[in-house]
């Protein structure tokens, strides 16, 4: 893998001040050890997948975490380092982290069977944009397989995952509810999540 996706991933340093954490660096809230199993088990759930979409990412992109050789794989987050490689682990891979609000980006889907990562659920309007647009509501619903990470007491996802789960006609193939013993995420309402996989073999 390259350093500079190495140092984009979950090797970056927490900051001191959340609110002001700078582009690739963790959360306080994310810096436990155990808060990288949720990227750990959506690796495994995508590795079918070709290509592979990931919303959010920031300090822990999936892109790192990734064990098989898929063909592409896109990571979208205002919070990210822009990045783009020809390789992963190996073989030929499009990879392109980018910089930029959901909302921002054109999300189109590519050739089947891909994969939609959300995890840390915690969309936001932009603009006149809705916090999830019909075009993200549109790839959650063709994904081959769909993974969801959120916090259960976080208000914004509350209101956000109902949507979600309405694209879907079929049951989650995994649901987990999962508690981070960790103080700093407890402070944050971030401990206690639950983390769901759409179509995952």
């Amino acid at each position: 893998m390259p350093e500079d996706l190495r140092a984009a991933g979950p090797y970056a340093q927490p900051p001191t001040n959340a609110s002001a954490a700078a582009p690739g660096v963790l959360l306080p809230h994310l810096s436990n050890p155990a808060a990288p199993l949720r990227q750990v088990l959506a690796a495994h759930a995508v590795r079918h997948c070709p290509h592979v979409i990931e919303i959010g990412g920031a300090g822990l992109p999936i892109t790192g975490f990734l064990h098989h050789r898929p063909a592409s794989v896109t990571v979208i987050d205002p919070k990210i380092p822009a990045f783009a490689a020809e390789t992963l682990n190996g073989a030929p891979c499009r990879v392109r982290h980018l910089a930029a609000k959901l909302q921002q980006v054109p999300l189109a889907p590519p050739d089947r069977p891909f994969a939609l990562v959300l995890l840390g659920l915690s969309l936001k309007p932009f603009g006149a944009k809705a916090a999830m647009p019909p075009e993200l509501l549109a790839l959650a619903r063709a994904a081959s397989v769909l993974v969801i990470d959120y916090a259960l007491d976080l208000h914004r996802a509350k209101n956000l995952i109902g949507t979600l789960l309405a694209t879907r006609e079929d049951a989650p193939t995994i649901d987990l509810e999962i508690t981070i013993n960790d103080a700093a995420m407890a402070r944050a309402g971030y401990d206690r999540r639950r983390w769901l996989a759409f179509g995952a073999p």
